[in-house]
């Protein structure tokens, strides 16, 4: 139960986002149409009263009556529910007032009607209700004329009420659907993630991991399908990684035992019985020797590949040429085959002269371990468009095509070369590939046709300074 209330608190916290999104966002919508809506029946409104107006004014005839039958036929409102009032004066004198249909009538009921908006000729009689009132005044015969219109505003009210109670209804509805429909989705989208969380955290709780998990990966929604098997992927390399270092680890402990049990070997051999026999001693001390030789060249040889995980080669443009020559010059010497060098005229490469020349004496040196002694070795170089290959190739017992991939693991050999007449810490190769990836290339292993084995290493070229 631990497990999931981080995850479902979650799905409730964006449930009750989207929900209350969701509400704001109806309430937004539902003010925006009345005050809309509104606006444009006021403004109406507004226009026909103007309208009614003016045709009141010209339905006076010419005896200064208003024609009310005219101001009904040219009026836009509805006369039966507009009243009107027109007094006339002269200077300060009320002379004579006309009233339409039932407006008499109409401002003698409930006159103490209250006025809702302060400046604005909106009232309220408890009879007939809203209404707007609007006046004017114009000069007529040394008259002034003071006009007053009446118009009804229940049938707009009535519309308002109709849309807020249509809004209302519309809000509750789509709140009562809506957010049951936003938990669930929360629910569903978020179960994706609950899945990756609950894995992760039995993964990481497990008390004997094999190194081969992976999370579950959903098929919907893309997103998180893609975020699992981005979080797979990084998983794989995390646990090969792991498993390298494991292995890094015994291969190690395995390589070093060896000559610590030679060495502890012939120390024991020299206390129980160098005093008796002397003439042992000499020969205890060149085993000792020759296996205190070998632990320092394999802490070397890991020290080196330690350094090298973190490593960052500076490259320039060098020709490979005289840089083989000299190499080749160099270990002519020290193995028995004959090194035979093929080269062109130049060979510029975008690399590091050093790392080269170490990568080049480490697989010389490989191809004269498991080389027969009168045979040759090549030392080949080529420009392929942009790329320069420095090739060596032998004649020895060549790899077979299931080891080719394992030969640059750390500490691996062939299984036909494990013999203690064959050198080496088995890191040679490794430091090799590492090398090569340090300089932006890359090395393969081939058969060297009718025996033997070809490595051949790709570097970047680049061209060759003036």
């Amino acid at each position: 139960m631990r497990l999931h209330a981080r995850p479902t608190t979650s799905s409730g916290r964006m449930a009750r986002a989207y929900a209350t999104l969701l509400v704001l966002l109806m309430v937004i919508v539902g003010v925006a149409t009345i005050s809309i809506v509104g606006l444009n029946i006021v403004r109406s409104r507004y226009e026909n009263t103007a309208n009614t107006m003016t045709a009141l004014k010209r339905s006076f005839a010419a005896d200064d009556k208003p024609d009310w039958d005219y101001w009904t036929r040219t009026s836009s409102l509805n006369t039966s529910m507009t009243f009107v009032r027109v007094r006339a004066y002269r200077g300060n004198k009320h002379v004579r007032t006309f009233y339409s249909r039932h407006a008499r009538r109409f401002l003698r009921d409930d006159w103490r009607s209250a006025r809702l908006l302060k400046n604005i000729n909106i009232r309220y009689q408890s009879k007939v209700g809203v209404y707007y009132r609007a006046s004017s005044w114009s000069h007529r015969d040394k008259e002034h004329v003071h006009y007053e219109i009446w118009v009804s505003l229940n049938n707009v009210l009535r519309l308002f009420r109709t849309i807020f109670l249509t809004i209302v209804g519309i809000t509750i509805l789509g709140l009562v659907l809506g957010i049951p429909v936003i938990y669930i989705l929360a629910r569903r989208l978020n179960q994706p993630l609950l899945d990756l969380t609950t894995a992760a955290q039995n993964i990481v709780n497990t008390d004997q991991p094999n190194y081969q998990e992976t999370l579950p990966v959903p098929d919907a929604p893309d997103e998180v399908h893609n975020l699992s098997l981005e979080f797979n992927r990084l998983l794989r390399s995390l646990n090969q990684q792991v498993l390298r270092n494991r292995q890094f680890v015994s291969d190690a402990s395995h390589e070093l035992r060896t000559p610590i049990a030679g060495i502890r070997g012939h120390v024991a051999l020299i206390r129980r019985h160098g005093r008796d026999h002397p003439e042992i001693i000499p020969d205890s001390l060149v085993a000792i020797d020759d296996e205190s030789l070998k632990m320092q060249h394999l802490i070397v040889s890991l020290l080196q590949l330690s350094r090298m995980d973190q490593a960052e080669l500076a490259r320039t443009a060098v020709d490979l040429c005289p840089l083989v020559q000299k190499v080749v010059a160099q270990l002519q010497a020290q193995v028995s085959q004959t090194i035979n060098v093929q080269l062109p005229l130049r060979a510029v490469a975008c690399a590091n002269a050093d790392s080269v020349e170490q990568i080049l004496s480490a697989l010389v040196m490989n191809a004269q371990k498991y080389s027969p002694e009168r045979s040759t070795i090549t030392v080949g170089l080529a420009v392929v468009a942009a790329r320069v290959m420095l090739t060596v190739s032998d004649h020895g017992i060549g790899i077979p095509a299931n080891e080719k991939p394992k030969v640059f693991d750390r500490f691996y050999r062939v299984d036909s070369s494990r013999s203690k007449q064959v050198a080496g810490t088995g890191l040679g190769l490794a430091i090799v590939q590492r090398l090569v990836e340090l300089n932006g290339g890359q090395v393969t292993i081939a058969d060297n046709l009718p025996r033997g084995t070809r490595f051949v290493v790709t570097l970047p070229g680049a061209q060759a300074s003036n």
